[in-house]
Parts: structure tokens; C-alpha cells; sequence
């Protein structure tokens, strides 16, 4: 059961109008979805939002999107209702799926849908019926953030739509009727320079071909500039062209005529073309005075009126009323002419209409006041009239004026804000983040529910915190109130996004931490800020997880650090007796020795060179950590490399009884050997140690110009979701309590550090239970490039003659060093401490050509001292040597600019080294 659920009201969902009912009667049991006790909080805050909600809305949830529905969307489905709920979509509606089903699929991976006026044909009642709606697709998440459902709101414009094609239909009669009238018809280019076309039904003369001299031919001189006047006016304001002025008629003579034309515009709004008419009304223009006088009385009562007219006697009768007022009215002309004010009020209204009349009768002003119009189908049409007292014919009697403005859709609009602002309100108290209004300025308009919840302030206008200032001194912890009020400060000035991070002080006293995100609301015609919209998100446990973290890193750190240590002591003792194992071991290959002898030496060499590799490699990790490491590329033959491999690795892996094979690469490449060999002997350390069945191959191809090394095992293999974590520092797969026997090496993260030196990436191929197969690319060496001959001898000449004094406080080491450098011709002085050595310092009669010390001379001295000293006296050679492997020691050779070798020493490269030293001297 969902732990969520436990305490769920029996009754639940409370209210919700007739489908709340029919939801909480349902048999949820026997549907996918289970009863309503195992349902899921999300489940059940949408079906909270859906049942609030005015609109058409349905979700449908889980495998089988079972449907869940309100009201409003419940006289949607007609005939399918009551069924439906609880009942899989596709069952419901299978004359859509196939429109729903790829929306459904496409929302369930996390895509939103929206679409208008889009037709389908249901079946209602048993009868398929060509509709139209609106409609929105979004995905809903559960509790775990994992999308379980759809959320589908549904608007039908059926009857709109219907509206429109009946609509379409009644302009394609329109011109009809147009073609069959006595009208001329006309056409004008967009600045009225070119008379495009123009039909004069007999009245005027025809034009086809397009006639730009079409005002000196048509227009009297007279009336030209006020014509150019209203046309440019009309261009001006986009607004109809409407004028009566005299015409030459298609006989010759003068006429006048009644010409009205509209603009065409464009999908973008602009004018393409003018249409117009032009109707004959020379008759008119010639009836007499009294026609005149009415018309010119008819002329001032529609200049006034807005929109509906109409003319009434003293006591309320309609005399005449045009055309807008029969729409308002919803009544025929005939009607309407002879009925009485009262016969057309809403009852209510009545006596503050009556009120109006006996004001405009006993000032002689104009009287307006809203009211409600009876229509004969039983509706009422609010509007607002004006009234005014306009004089006779005769001069004696006297007429009601009235204009009739329809309020119809101001009110609707009016309804529709509130409606909007409630339903703002109902999803802003729905979200769980405090959501805040103010404007420009920064006075708090709106808090919703979360706030009063949180805080425990209402808020309102009179007591509440009426500004942004006064907030930050009432609620946010006083550390973080600056930084507030700059960020706000910002964000008004540049007007960009108020981003924010504070401590917001609770209705218990307790400071928690917010995410604060504010955005600028502009005024779509002048863009100037007039609001803010934000939202305050609790992150006090994201902060407390980042603090924990930080805190692990630290740990983490302090570990990296301590290792590092414990390396560099490890090192140091551990390079004592193999540095001089070494330098023993190459006087002994300088000697002459039998074929028996010298084959047993070369294993012995082999395994002295694999754990110099393995110390090597400890150092290379602590120069990694110093930041002191750089890759020394050169040509070098991969196979010496592997061969050695192979040999440190056989034996453990004939151990766990597991192959290992490594098949010649037959190729050299560039790059840095020491480093290359860290990365291989890492890789192929994890592959033997991580492989229970089967074994492991290091083989090698080339792509390119490039060698790629493969290490592949047939171990356990890494799960998709782990590949990339494996190389983060510390990060070790099925090792979570951190057993050291576990983490034997240096690690993947330090692996791919090692490849960022070396310019390029070690990638991983896996699949769970098969294997796992890592790569090294490494660039190959040039054909005509040869791999340097080994075994060569140092030029031996630089050395011999010259004088050397060896200070080391371990005897085996010094007579190692001793019996090498006296091998090469050097005379050879020791000492074992500093005291001694500066004894003999002094004793020389000429500085010696070599000093080679111990960093560690025991007793707290190094062997930076006397290398100073003897750098005074003008020895030109000083190395220092140690097996101190820590970063620190690393940086303080960078420093002083000593050199340095890492024990064990290559005999090889000691000689080389003093030799290019004392080289010219």
C-alpha cells in the first residue's frame, strides 16, 4: 500500500459536483488502478484539480490509462457516460486511437501536445458525429518523478466551428448577390494610385485593364480633395472608405453616388487591396428640402449614435430603430417599430429606466445607465442606452434619441478575467512553492496559500507586508537581507530574472532555505515592466545534502592526502634495498659471466625491472597529485612492455585459473613508456582481479595512424548506469563498505588523469554478465622511426679521472653507489653523515666533480644541505636522491631546481645524467 495513502478519507474526493459522487462510489478494485487507498498522492491531487476545475479535463493513468473525468468532460462523451470512468481509454474511444495513440506514446515519454480546432468524428449515442475541439496532452509524474499518466484538458468548439462554415457559406452567397446587384463594383491598388477594375453596372463607365488616371476621369474637380482627404484617412486607420460625391456617369453627365470601400488585409494585418461599391443616388441628391432637412436630421442621430439607433416618442414608443438595435433586440424592424420601452425591460430594470426618462425630460441632458434588454427567446442582453431629446419636424415636436451600446462582450470579458483570476488562484494555492505577485515597483499584490501556511500572515492589503522591503524586514533572516534586496534591485534595473537565495523565517520561529525566482511581466505594447511573477521554493534539505556532501569531499580529500603519506614512507623503505639491488644488479650484467650464469640472470633482471616499474609507478601517482607530472613521449617498442606485463601477471592469473594471453603487437609507438605502462598495469590488474571464470586478453589494433591496446575479461561486466561513474575518484563498483584488499592500485580516476597527460582516453565496451573491454589509444611511431637500441653503454670517457662524494646514511645503498661510479672510472669518496661529508668538502683540494645525496640522512638531516654547500664551492654536478614519493617533496625539487632520482636509480640513467652534466667541462 502506498504509505501516502494511509488515512485516506472514506469519503474522499469531497465535493466535485456528480462525477465526485460517482468517483467515490466506484468500484476501484476491480480496475488496474486498485482502490483508492493504494492510490498515489499525485493520482489524487490531480483528480482534486480536474474536479475543481471549469474546463473539460480527464487523466489517465497508468499501463492501461484508465480514465478518470469531471463534469464538464463527463457531457463530452454523451452516451458513453457513465461507463467510462474507470474504463481504458482505448476501450472507450477506439474511433480515435488511431489520432490518440501516438499523442499518448509521445506524452508518456515526456513530450507536451497541444492542438486547435481539431476535428473528429466520435461516436455520440450510437451515431458517429463530426466534431471540433481544443485539446492539451501533458505527461503527469508520480511520487517517484516517473511520468504515470496524461492530463487532457478538452474544450469543444463544435457549435463555433459550425458558425464558421455556415459563416463561409453566407459570404460566398454575399457575392453572389454582390454579381447579381446593381451596384458598381470596384477595386483599388493599396495607396489608391491605380483603379484596378471596375464593373458600373450601366451607372458608370467599365474599367479591366487598370486606369491610374482614374480620378480627373471619374471625379468632379470639386469633390477631388476631399476624396484624397477620406481615402488617405482611411489608409491612415485601416478603416473603411465611405463618402458620397459627384461622378461622371457612363453617359457623360454628373451624378453623385454613395461609394463605401473596406480594406483587404493580409494574414500579417496589412491592407493588399480595397474593395468597394459605389451606388447611385443622384435621385436621392436631388429629392427636395424637407427630404434634405430629414436626411440631414438622420444624418446628426447616426453621427452620434455608437452603435445601436433608435427614435421614441415621449412616452417610450419606437418610431425607428437601424439595424444593431434589432440585433441587440433580437427582433425584426417590423416588430420593434410600435412596441414601448417597457415592452423590451427586464422587469428589475424597469423603474431605474423610467428614473432615466423623467431626468432627460426634466434637464434636457443626456441620460445613460446600464440595464437588462428582454429578448423574445426569454434571454436578456445587457447594454448601456443613452437618451437624449432631439427636436421634430415641425419644429414643435419632440423625439427620445437613443443610442444602444451592447455590453455583451464587455461583460463576458468581465466574467472571463474573474473566472481566469479564480482559477490563478485555485493553481497558485495548488503548487507547493509560495507564489508572489507585485508590481513594478515592488508592491506585493498576491501571496497564495503556501505563504499563510508557511508563515502564518494572511495576506491582506491592510496588515500584510505591503512591499518587497517589508518583507525582507519582516521574514528573511537578517545575514541574507542585503543580498535580497541588491539581487531584487538588480533585476529591476536590467529587467532580467530575480534569482535568489534566502533563509524565509517561519510562523514556528525556524529560518528555512528558499530558492527565490522572479520574472518581469511587460506591457505588450509598450514593453515597459508592469509586474513581477515569482515563486519561493523550499531547498532546505537540498542545502542540508549539499553541506553533507561537501563534508564527505573533504573526508575524501583528507584520505587522498594521508594516502599520499603513507605511499611516500611505504616508497622510501620499500626503494632502500632495491636501488642498491639494482646498481649491484648491473655491475653483475658488466661482468663476464658463463651462458648457465647469464641465463638465470635475465629472469632475475626481468623481475628487478617489473618492481622498479611498480615503485615507479607509486612515484608517477604522487607527481600526478603534486601537479608536477608531464608526459615524455618517445618511440619505444610496445612488446618490451607487454612482455614484462605479461611476466608480472601470469603467475596470478594461473593462480585464480584464469587464461592470460598477449599477442605480440609487432609495432612502436609514441609516447610516454613509464606512463603507458601505469595505465596497462592498472587495467590489466583489475581485469585478473575482477574475472572469476574465463580469462583476460591484452591485444592490440590499429585504427589509423593509432595503436588501440585492448584489455578484455570475461569477468561480471559493469551495468550501463555505472560505466561513467567508474572513473570518479573514489567511486568502486560492489565495494561500498571500502575494502582495501578491494582497492589495490591507483584507480580508475587516476587512470583517466593519466590519459588526459598522455592526449588521449581510456574507453570502456561492457555488457552485464559477458565482460568488459578497455582502451588505450596510443599514436604510432613513424615507420622510418627506430626504437633506440638498449644495452648501449654510456659514454664512458666523460666519467673516468673525475672525483665523486656519495653521502647516503645507508651502507648497502652506499656501497652500491660506491662500486658503480668506481666502475665507470670515477674516484669514489663516502660518508655516511652531514658531518662527515662537510669534513671532506673542506679536505678537497678542488671542489668535486660529482655530489650525489641521500635526501634522508636520519636524525632530521637531508641531503639539501650539503648540496648547497658543495654548489658554493663550485661542484658543477649535484643530484639528490630519495625515495620519498609525497607531492611535497615532488614541489620542493621544482622549486630549488635541484636534480632529482627516484630510487631505485637506472644505473643507466644516473650515468647519463652525470655524464651530460660534466659534458664540455
Amino acid at each position: 500500500m502506498n504509505p501516502d495513502a494511509i488515512g485516506l478519507e472514506p469519503d474522499w474526493p469531497s465535493g466535485g459536483g456528480t462525477m465526485g459522487a460517482l468517483i467515490r462510489a466506484h468500484d476501484w478494485a476491480a480496475t488496474p488502478l486498485g482502490p483508492k487507498a493504494s492510490w498515489p498522492l499525485s493520482l489524487r491531487v490531480v483528480v482534486d484539480l480536474i474536479l475543481a476545475s471549469p474546463l473539460g479535463m480527464i487523466v489517465l493513468w497508468g499501463p492501461d490509462l484508465i480514465q478518470i473525468y469531471n463534469d464538464c468532460y463527463a457531457e463530452i462523451t454523451a452516451g458513453k457516460h457513465p461507463r467510462a470512468l474507470g474504463q481504458p481509454t482505448r476501450e472507450c474511444w477506439p474511433e480515435v486511437w488511431d489520432f490518440n495513440g501516438p499523442i499518448y506514446e509521445a506524452v508518456l515519454h515526456g513530450e507536451s501536445r497541444g492542438f486547435d480546432d481539431q476535428k473528429l468524428i466520435l461516436e455520440r449515442n450510437g451515431v458517429p458525429e463530426e466534431t471540433w475541439f481544443d485539446l492539451t496532452y501533458s505527461p503527469v509524474r508520480n511520487d517517484a518523478g516517473i511520468i504515470a499518466g496524461i492530463l487532457v484538458t478538452v474544450h469543444e468548439v463544435t457549435n463555433r466551428k459550425r458558425t464558421e462554415l455556415a459563416l463561409r457559406d453566407s459570404e460566398s452567397r454575399f457575392r453572389a448577390l454582390v454579381s447579381a446587384s446593381s451596384y458598381a463594383i470596384y477595386r483599388m491598388n493599396i495607396d489608391w494610385t491605380e483603379l484596378r477594375q471596375l464593373d458600373g453596372h450601366g451607372f458608370l463607365t467599365d474599367t479591366t485593364d487598370g486606369n491610374k488616371a482614374w480620378l480627373e476621369e471619374y471625379i468632379h474637380p470639386d469633390d477631388q480633395p476631399q476624396l484624397l482627404d477620406t481615402v488617405r484617412e482611411a489608409i491612415r486607420t485601416k478603416s473603411a472608405f465611405d463618402l458620397e460625391h459627384r461622378v461622371r456617369q457612363a453617359d457623360g453627365s454628373l451624378g453623385w453616388t454613395h461609394s463605401r470601400a473596406v480594406p483587404i488585409l493580409d494574414p500579417d494585418g496589412e491592407v493588399c487591396e480595397w474593395f468597394g461599391t459605389a451606388s447611385n443616388i443622384t435621385s436621392r441628391r436631388n429629392t427636395d428640402e424637407a427630404l434634405r432637412r430629414s436626411e440631414a436630421r438622420l444624418s446628426a442621430l447616426f453621427a452620434r449614435a455608437a452603435v445601436g439607433l433608435s427614435e421614441l416618442t415621449l412616452d417610450g414608443r419606437f418610431l425607428r430603430a437601424n439595424d444593431e438595435l434589432c440585433r441587440i433586440l433580437g427582433r425584426a424592424r417590423e416588430e420593434l417599430v410600435g412596441l414601448f420601452v417597457v415592452d423590451v425591460t427586464h422587469p428589475d430594470d424597469l423603474a431605474a429606466s423610467r428614473m432615466a426618462i423623467e431626468q432627460a425630460l426634466r434637464t434636457g441632458e443626456t441620460v445613460a445607465l446600464d440595464k437588462r434588454y428582454l429578448r423574445p427567446d426569454g434571454t436578456h442582453v445587457w447594454a448601456n442606452s443613452g437618451i437624449t431629446i432631439v427636436p421634430g419636424n415641425n419644429g414643435d415636436e419632440r423625439h427620445f434619441l437613443a443610442v444602444t451600446a451592447d455590453l455583451t462582450v464587455r461583460r463576458e470579458t468581465e466574467a472571463a478575467l474573474r473566472e481566469s483570476e479564480a482559477r490563478f488562484r485555485l493553481m497558485a494555492d495548488a503548487v507547493p512553492q509560495i507564489v508572489w505577485i507585485t508590481d513594478a515597483e515592488g508592491r506585493v499584490e498576491f501571496f497564495n496559500r503556501q505563504w499563510t501556511d508557511y508563515t502564518g500572515v494572511a495576506y491582506d492589503a491592510r496588515t500584510a507586508p505591503t512591499t518587497v522591503s517589508d518583507v525582507i524586514a519582516d521574514f528573511i533572516h537578517p545575514d541574507d537581507a542585503a543580498l535580497t534586496a541588491e539581487r531584487f534591485q538588480e533585476a529591476q534595473r536590467a529587467g532580467s530574472l530575480f534569482l535568489a537565495e534566502h533563509r524565509l523565517r517561519s510562523k514556528t520561529g525556524e529560518y528555512r532555505w528558499f530558492l527565490v525566482r522572479g520574472l518581469p511581466y511587460r506591457d505588450p505594447h509598450s514593453g515597459a515592466i508592469v509586474r513581477w511573477f515569482g515563486t519561493s521554493t523550499d531547498i532546505h534539505d537540498r542545502k542540508h545534502a549539499e553541506a553533507q556532501l561537501q563534508q564527505a569531499r573533504d573526508t575524501a580529500e583528507a584520505a587522498s592526502r594521508e594516502k599520499s603519506n603513507f605511499l611516500a614512507s611505504v616508497s622510501h623503505d620499500l626503494r632502500q634495498p632495491v636501488q642498491a639491488a639494482n646498481l649491484f644488479l648491473e655491475l653483475l650484467r658488466r661482468q663476464p659471466l658463463d651462458p648457465k650464469a647469464r641465463e638465470l640472470l635475465k629472469p632475475l633482471s626481468d623481475s628487478m625491472t617489473s618492481l622498479t616499474g611498480m615503485l615507479s609507478g607509486l612515484l608517477e601517482v604522487a607527481r600526478l597529485d603534486a601537479g608536477l607530472l608531464t608526459a615524455q613521449a618517445r618511440v619505444f617498442d610496445l612488446d618490451e612492455l607487454l612482455k614484462r606485463l605479461y611476466g608480472e601477471f601470469q603467475g596470478p592469473a594461473r593462480e585464480a585459473k584464469l587464461w592470460l594471453h598477449m599477442p605480440p603487437a609487432a609495432r612502436s609507438v609514441r609516447s610516454d613508456p613509464l606512463l603507458v605502462e601505469l595505465v596497462l598495469r592498472n587495467l590489466i590488474s583489475n581485469a585478473v582481479k575482477y574475472t572469476e571464470l574465463g580469462g583476460v586478453t591484452v591485444g592490440t589494433r590499429v585504427e589509423g595512424d593509432r595503436l588501440a591496446i585492448d584489455v578484455t575479461d570475461t569477468g561480471r561486466g559493469i551495468a550501463p548506469e555505472e560505466v561513467e561513474r567508474i572513473f570518479d575518484p573514489y567511486y568502486q563498483i560492489g565495494n561500498a563498505t571500502r575494502e582495501h584488499a578491494r582497492g589495490f592500485g591507483i584507480g580508475l580516476a587516476t587512470v583517466q588523469r593519466v590519459a588526459d597527460l598522455l592526449a588521449t582516453r581510456v574507453t570502456v565496451r561492457s555488457e552485464p554478465g559477458i565482460g568488459s573491454t578497455f582502451s588505450l589509444s596510443l599514436p604510432l611511431a613513424d615507420e622510418e622511426t627506430q626504437v633506440p637500441a638498449t644495452g648501449e653503454e654510456a659514454p664512458g670517457g666523460t666519467l673516468r679521472g673525475r672525483t665523486a662524494l656519495v653521502v647516503d646514511d645507508e651502507p648497502m645503498v652506499l656501497k652500491a653507489l660506491d662500486v658503480t661510479l668506481r666502475s665507470w672510472g670515477v674516484s669514489v669518496h663516502t660518508a655516511r653523515t652531514l658531518a662527515q661529508a662537510r669534513t671532506m668538502l673542506k679536505e678537497f683540494e678542488a671542489p668535486p666533480d660529482i655530489l650525489i645525496a641521500d635526501h634522508s640522512l636520519g636524525a632530521g638531516e637531508t641531503g639539501v644541505s650539503i648540496i648547497s654547500e658543495a654548489r658554493r664551492r663550485g661542484t658543477p654536478v649535484t643530484v639528490l636522491v630519495t625515495g620519498d614519493t609525497s607531492a611535497e617533496r615532488l614541489a620542493e625539487a621544482g622549486r630549488t631546481g635541484i636534480r632529482m632520482l627516484h630510487k631505485p636509480i637506472d644505473p643507466a640513467r644516473l650515468e647519463a645524467l652525470l655524464a651530460e652534466g660534466l659534458g664540455g667541462r
